[in-house]
């Protein structure tokens, strides 16, 4: 059988060139794809978690256990279980379910997964963003930001329910018709019934995705794709036409401004170069141009429209009606028609609106020429909520003023400062594109660092003014900041630093966040080599090899660390700074009963 990359290369060139998917059930019962599942699989922050199988998790993986998969898919006999259903709240105050399979499950629909992304990718859209390699809430946003110029009216969508309400039927038809192969489909089609755990009752699915899964942004994309065939083949094409008429009164003074230069009189050019510079150069009231875009992330979407509010009311409409033919509805309370200059639109998060500016001049560098333009004339600008800067400024407030936090109390200062200035920077890093985004979480900054100085206070029994006064120094970027130093055992020359707020905020498109990086194959990494090495890392034993894991390293540190004689297998953990550990059954046995007390074999 050829090498798993291989395959995956030649579903992927299959994808690009439209062929049909033939044998896919029996290609994906080879180990070394789960051997590449799990190597992607186990260090995410849910593989730890426990399904409807209490038995069925990431802990004690094994080649056996893989094995034990391959022989009940070519049997015909793999049964998926029904997920754990949980409620997890939204940031509106509502909850939605989400579901937690077990992990032989999770293993299978990553293998599955890879197959259906290596196909579609190249099939799909270049306006959807949503869980795609090398896309993201930054690609989309960049792309309206650089090429959405010269839009009138925005149409904000979203789609009701949707990851809940894709119906099997429907998505089972989609893939019908590029996948020749019963058998696989047919266990999709068992995964997407397999029903769900609430409670420890039963229930039954009769449409959506299992959310949850990790196969269940790729199915949502190739359900979604028919909407986005849809904008593109005949929305776009049907309200984008003609190529905007030369402003007749821009034109008439713009030769008398030429003129005036050419005769030097400075103060008529000056005067006509301020009446033009009031003017579209392009006739804004043509009857004959239209242009429609569109952008997609998951199941919100937005269209970039320019022409009649009339014509913006039949897009949304057609939409609605399309998306009616797959089953799905459009959400009457999320799907609005905002006015893109004097209102603003919601997408992904950011507020975006169309700047008027006649007066600002930019330098553009076009074709090695030099010159004054009106850049930010009508192009979309975006914008940090005003809602969502208040919120952060005031999430560690009480009364408004800084407050402290007491579940970190029991940390270190290292880890305080570390934990503030993550978080600020994951929100700074998100809104990174937005032009107000310095003046937004400046303030964020100061009450973020007030409110960490207030828990260091009060951990260690002393004025806030004194841990400023230790902590609180100019980054070598310039800025104020907290920054703590922490010894490296292994390099004493370069010590860990935890920092907040060192670096300046502004803006920067430069720098995209993607979900994920585009990797078709995934070589082996340092678990699957140690697991197919076979051998206990504690006592060298070689019989039923299998790989103990744990939720967080950090868990481990708290417990045992700065003890005289920590278990074995911690010290091999905390050493390494790695969340698993190869051992045999006997020492895995042990472990769980703590009663591990073997030394390691060098």
């Amino acid at each position: 059988m050829a090498q798993n990359h291989k395959f995956l290369d030649v579903v992927h060139e299959l994808g690009k060139k439209g062929y049909p998917l033939t044998g896919i059930y029996r290609r994906i019962q080879d180990k070394e794809l789960f051997l590449m599942a799990y190597g992607k699989l186990y260090a995410n922050q849910g593989a730890t978690t426990v399904g409807t199988d209490p038995k069925d998790t990431v802990d004690g993986m094994s080649v056996k256990r893989i094995e034990e998969i391959l022989e009940q898919l070519h049997n015909g006999a793999y049964h998926w279980k029904p997920v754990r259903r949980v409620e997890i709240p939204k940031a509106n105050g509502k909850k939605r379910p989400l579901g937690i399979p077990t992990w032989s499950d999770k293993l299978l629909q990553e293998v599955i997964r890879m197959v259906l992304e290596a196909y579609y990718e190249p099939r799909f859209s270049s306006y959807s963003h949503g869980f795609r390699p090398n896309k993201s809430c930054h690609t989309a946003l960049k792309q309206i930001h650089h090429s959405w110029k010269g839009t009138k009216w925005f149409i904000e969508g979203d789609i009701k329910g949707c990851f809940d309400n894709i119906d099997h039927h429907v998505l089972l038809e989609i893939l019908t018709r590029n996948i020749k192969d019963n058998r696989f489909l047919k266990l999709i089609r068992q995964m997407l019934q397999a029903g769900y755990l609430e409670e420890w009752r039963y229930h039954g699915t009769y449409s959506g995705t299992p959310q949850g899964g990790v196969i269940s942004p790729i199915l949502a994309n190739i359900f979604l794709n028919e909407l986005d065939q849809y904008v593109e083949g005949e929305l776009i094409p049907a309200y984008s036409m003609g190529k905007r008429k030369i402003n007749l009164e821009y034109g008439r003074i713009n030769g008398r401004l030429r003129y005036a230069r050419k005769k030097g009189k400075k103060e008529l050019a000056k005067e006509l170069e301020m009446q033009r510079r009031q003017l579209s150069s392009g006739d804004p009231l043509d009857p004959d141009y239209r242009c429609l875009r569109y952008s997609r992330y998951a199941d919100d979407f937005l269209l970039g429209f320019t022409g009649p509010r009339n014509e913006a009311e039949e897009i949304k409409q057609k939409i609605g009606d399309f998306l009616k033919t797959i089953c799905l509805d459009l959400s009457e309370e999320k799907t609005l028609i905002t006015h893109a200059t004097s209102q603003r639109a919601h997408y992904l998060g950011y507020d975006i609106r169309v700047a008027v500016d006649n007066n600002q001049m930019t330098k553009q560098d076009k074709q090695h020429t030099k010159h004054r333009s009106r850049a930010i004339n009508m192009l979309p600008v975006l914008a940090v909520p005003e809602q969502v800067a208040h919120f952060w400024k005031m999430k560690y407030t009480k009364n408004g003023e800084p407050t402290n936090r007491p579940e970190l109390l029991q940390c270190s200062d290292f880890e305080i400062v570390s934990t503030y200035g993550s978080e600020f920077r994951g929100i700074v890093n998100y809104y990174i594109m937005a032009y107000n985004v310095a003046c937004s979480f400046y303030p964020v900054k100061y009450m973020f660092m007030e409110s960490a100085a207030r828990t260091l206070a009060n951990k260690f029994r002393i004025s806030k003014a004194k841990v400023f006064a230790k902590y609180k120094r100019t980054s070598e970027h310039g800025v104020k900041a907290l920054i703590v130093e922490a010894p490296n055992p292994n390099h004493p020359d370069k010590p860990y630093y935890a920092k907040l707020g060192e670096l300046p905020i502004h803006t920067n498109f430069s720098t995209v966040i993607q979900d994920k990086v585009e990797t078709l194959y995934v070589s082996r990494n340092d678990l699957i080599r140690r697991l197919l090495a076979d051998t206990c890392e504690l006592c060298g034993s070689k019989n039923h090899i299998v790989v103990h894991h744990i939720r967080k390293l950090a868990d481990v540190k708290k417990k045992f660390q700065g003890r005289k004689s920590p278990p074995d297998w911690a010290k091999f953990m905390m050493t390494r700074n790695r969340k698993t550990v190869v051992v045999c059954h006997k020492c895995h046995t042990q472990i769980h009963a703590g009663q591990h007390d073997s030394m390691k074999v060098e």
